[in-house]
This record gives structure tokens, C-alpha cells and sequence, in this order.
């Protein structure tokens, strides 16, 4: 498994282009969400323009070829962090804590 931090780089973002290209973001991410190859995503609470994902697809080269899709990626107004990671245990009321 993967969890992928993602930290915009708000001062490379075209004025004007902010909202359409956060539009696109929120397509990619749920398009991937959908079809199982993020397992969860959210922003953070406590830094802005900032989230995770976590996802499930087989290796890291794939998720680098999902990540290439996203809007921020191409002219690196994105940083993104992936580290693969061994889930231990889950918690089995995990889906509770969507929205929190």
C-alpha cells in the first residue's frame, strides 16, 4: 500500500486558473477513489492547499502513472510524496470517521 502527501505550490498557480484547475483535481482524485485505486483522500485540517491519499494499486509505478494525470503534475505545481507502507490493523468501524 501507499500513502501519497501532496502539498500544492500556491504561488506557481495561474491567477484565475485556481478554481478550474481545483475542479479537475476533485475529478482526478474521485475518479480514482471510484475505481478502487485510492482507498481514502482528504485534505489537511491543520496546513492549507495540502492532503493525502492512500492508495492500493500493485506498485509504485503505478501509482506515479496515476499521479501524473493530476492537473497539479505536469508543470509541478504539486509536490508529492509517496511511501509504501504495510497496513497492520484496521480498525473494523473505520468508514466512522469519514468527514472527521
Amino acid at each position: 500500500m501507499y500513502i501519497i502527501n501532496q502539498t500544492l505550490k500556491a504561488e506557481k498557480i495561474p491567477a484565475g486558473q485556481g478554481e478550474e484547475m481545483f475542479r479537475k483535481h476533485v475529478e482526478w482524485f474521485t475518479r480514482h477513489f471510484e475505481a478502487g485505486n485510492f482507498i481514502l483522500v482528504g485534505p489537511y485540517t491543520d496546513q492549507k492547499m495540502a492532503g493525502i491519499m492512500i492508495s492500493s494499486v500493485e506498485s509504485k509505478e503505478a501509482v506515479e502513472k496515476i499521479l501524473q494525470e493530476d492537473v497539479y503534475y505536469a508543470d509541478g505545481f504539486a509536490d508529492y510524496e509517496v511511501r509504501s507502507f504495510t497496513a497492520g490493523k484496521i480498525a473494523e468501524n473505520f468508514a466512522e470517521f469519514v468527514g472527521k
